[in-house]
């Protein structure tokens, strides 16, 4: 017999940044990378490590989620009729990266997970908008599937996720309820 065993996680508020220099409040903010990608970011006092110090490093001491992403799926956002661009983490694309620094309880430790488009057992979205008043926005939300232990044919879904808004071009996500349900893709078996 097959199951699904879940849970939702959400660590981030909404990604939100401009264009070219480490701006935000105390809990998000956004800058451009020097390979000219956008990386929006949300976590508790993150705004103000971003103004400090221009980066986030995997040994943050604080949870956070981040969404980097290239200027031309940014420029696709600005250039689109509703101002927002959303992607399927279900095909591949190397240029978005999606990560989750989250605290483990049981341990104490923080644990630092990236996700691509592409990656096997993952679903989800990532998206970027841009407000009525222009302020740039990052969002994604990812369904990582996991088998688990000592239970054949038993998946966990973890979804990570800030939130995503509204699109009427939202890609359809064959993979996000029931994976089994259907082929798999050869990357995933």
């Amino acid at each position: 017999m097959d199951a699904i065993l879940g849970r939702v996680i959400v660590l981030g508020s909404v990604l939100v940044g401009c264009a070219n220099t480490p701006v935000g409040d105390s809990h998000r903010g956004s800058i451009r990378e020097s390979d000219g990608t956008y990386a929006f970011y949300g976590g508790v006092g993150i705004g103000d490590v971003l103004a400090r110090e221009g980066t986030v490093s995997d040994n943050h001491p604080k949870p956070f989620m981040r969404l980097r992403v290239s200027a031309a799926f940014v420029d696709a956002a600005l250039a689109a009729p509703q101002r927002v661009k959303t992607v399927s983490f279900e095909v591949p694309d190397a240029s978005i990266e999606a990560t989750v620094h989250k605290f483990i309880p049981a341990t104490g430790t923080l644990e630092t997970m990236r996700f691509r488009p592409g990656d096997p057992w993952v679903s989800g979205f990532a998206q970027v908008a841009v407000d009525g008043e222009g302020v740039t926005m990052g969002f994604f939300e990812i369904i990582k599937w996991s088998p688990v232990a000592q239970m054949s044919g038993v998946l966990a879904k973890n979804v990570y996720t800030t939130g995503v808004l509204s699109d009427s071009n939202l890609p359809v996500l064959r993979y996000a309820n029931d994976p089994l349900n259907g082929s798999l893709p050869d990357n995933w078996k």
